[in-house]
């Protein structure tokens, strides 16, 4: 009788041995266009549906007909992204997360309804396309040489992987994520005709390849399995200090570039879902607050932010000993890493829009958006009108989706270019940011909640030094790090000015247009502006 292999322990360094490393791809140029061009078809059809539909229709006839035409697009998109896979997959989860709150002024509650399945349940692969990634990757014959049993049903399927409960020799319950075989090729032939399309379509004269060069990039970290597995041991490290937070533990051991081996979490509730979180037990503010807090915690004072936190990544659960829910965070493939500098001023920007300072919030503000800096603040919270340089005339063509007036669509280039290329890709943090808003308004969580997670962290922030990880893995987590903190006084301050800032926009929201037209941003303005409204309060009331 032949004992079964065991496989070798691997390290962030390398993978378990006998495996090779993830096989590299060639593109096939032909391969990536007839996906393309399946994209290009569904976009004309979709486009010529509605100019067709909404000719000449007026009234609540085109209001019925729109929502129509929702629908049945949406739902063409979904089948797109379900025939490609991959990138397009991608894409239909950006988009379903996109929304950060805008609602249907954003993209259109269909197109969010239906592409939101592919979060988690993309179309999934039968177990026996998927097992030959592990024979492969392990140098065996048999998955039953690692693994005591494998469910063959997936748990959940997502763009590049889909997840299996496990159990190990020991009886350890595990869940497996397998990449599906074959995508290295399809996604290089995407990219190739991606490069392709990029170099000839410039908005404005505008080059954006940059958008392409580093999807590709980001796409390229999260096909190694083994960059996810130290990127979730180094979070699990920098919320140690958090009870409320949790990261599944990695089993090297049985963990490859295209094998990640997790521990097993039961009774995950996705944290969009007010319903699922009461009907499982929890608070679904308390909820939001976790998130909220961990997240801005996260962008001002750890420097490393997750770059996918989506509905289908980030999961509440209620322990089983302390009865209180956690935050479970999963998917650590992509993250971006913002230096100390970029950081803090980041923090003291924030800080500035809390407070209304608005000399800072144009001085640094014109460092992450150029021209475009009174535009900034509002893209953080519609609070931080108050100090922005926003006008009425701004106001209206946002409104009705038109550019600024005397902004050139070159300058938008610039602006993406600046929050870019800013020492941290600032861009890429925004992007996370407005994942977790749409998950919290998903929850109807309070901006004022929201505003003073901004503000507590971003002071803790400001003064705060990240120590940079090692390479090493072993080093890295035996390196001492210290968790932000600021003085209970700075912070009790901080979050007094949410309140107030809270406090002027219910009071001073009828009148906000005139005091933004007047420009009325003054102390006495703002005083002479309260006064009046708490006037004409008490005259209406009593």
């Amino acid at each position: 009788m032949t004992t079964p292999a065991s496989p070798t322990p691997a390290t962030p360094e390398a993978p378990a041995a006998p495996a090779a490393a993830a096989p590299s791809a060639s593109p096939n140029f032909a391969l990536g266009m007839g996906r393309a061009m399946l994209a290009q078809q569904a976009f004309y059809e979709i486009k010529g549906d509605y100019e067709k539909s909404l000719e000449g229709k007026e009234g609540e006839e085109r209001a019925e007909i729109m929502k129509q035409l929702h629908l049945r697009s949406a739902d063409k998109c979904l089948k797109l992204a379900q025939r490609n896979g991959g990138i397009y997959n991608k894409a239909a989860q950006f988009v379903a997360s996109l929304q950060a709150g805008a609602g249907d002024a954003s993209i259109p509650k269909p197109y969010i309804d239906a592409l939101k399945i592919v979060c988690d349940k993309a179309p999934f692969r039968k177990f026996s396309e998927m097992e030959g990634v592990i024979k492969e990757d392990f140098g065996v014959s048999s998955v039953k040489e690692i693994f005591r049993e494998v469910d063959e049903e997936p748990l959940a399927a997502a763009s590049l992987a889909q997840v299996h409960r496990a159990v190990l020799k020991d009886g350890t319950e595990v869940a497996v994520k397998i990449q599906y075989p074959g995508l290295l090729e399809q996604m290089a032939s995407d990219f190739a005709v991606f490069r392709m399309f990029g170099q000839q379509i410039k908005p404005g004269g505008f080059d954006l390849t940059w958008v392409v060069n580093d999807f590709e990039v980001s796409i390229s970290a999260e096909l190694d399995f083994m960059i996810e597995g130290r990127n979730a041991e180094l979070t699990c490290k920098d919320f140690a200090h958090q009870p409320y937070a949790k990261v599944p533990k990695v089993f090297w051991e049985y963990t490859t570039k295209r094998v990640l081996t997790m521990e097993f979490v039961t009774g995950m509730v996705q944290t969009n879902d007010a319903k699922a979180l009461a009907k499982a037990g929890m608070d679904p503010y308390k909820v939001g607050c976790m998130l909220s807090d961990m997240f801005a915690e996260m962008v001002f004072c750890t420097g490393r932010v997750h770059g996918d936190p989506h509905a289908g990544n980030v999961y509440a659960i209620l322990d089983e000993e302390t009865k209180e829910e956690k935050i479970v965070l999963l998917d650590h493939g992509l993250y971006h890493d913002v230096d100390n500098r970029l950081r803090k001023d980041f923090c003291n920007f924030v800080s500035a829009c809390v407070s209304r300072n608005g000399d800072t919030m144009k001085s640094l503000g014109e460092r992450f958006a150029g021209p475009l800096y009174r535009f900034f603040p509002i893209i953080l919270s519609p609070w931080f009108v108050f100090g922005s340089k926003v006008s009425l005339e701004d106001i209206r063509a946002a409104k009705q989706k038109r550019i600024p007036p005397g902004v050139e669509l070159k300058q938008v280039g610039e602006f993406l270019v600046g929050l870019h290329d800013t020492g941290g890709n600032l861009l890429g943090v925004l992007h996370s940011m407005g994942y977790i808003r749409g998950i919290l308004n998903n929850l109807k969580f309070p901006e004022r909640r929201r505003l003073k997670s901004f503000a507590k962290f971003a002071k803790a922030g400001s003064d705060h030094e990240v120590l940079e990880y090692d390479k090493d893995l072993k080093k890295a987590k035996d390196q001492k790090k210290k968790a932000a903190s600021s003085s209970s006084v700075a912070v009790s301050v901080a979050v007094f000015q949410v309140d107030l800032l809270a406090l002027l926009i219910s009071i001073l929201a009828p009148i906000a247009i005139v005091l933004l037209v007047l420009g009325k941003r003054t102390t006495i303005g703002l005083a002479t502006a309260v006064a009046a409204a708490v006037v004409a309060f008490v005259y209406q009331n009593y």
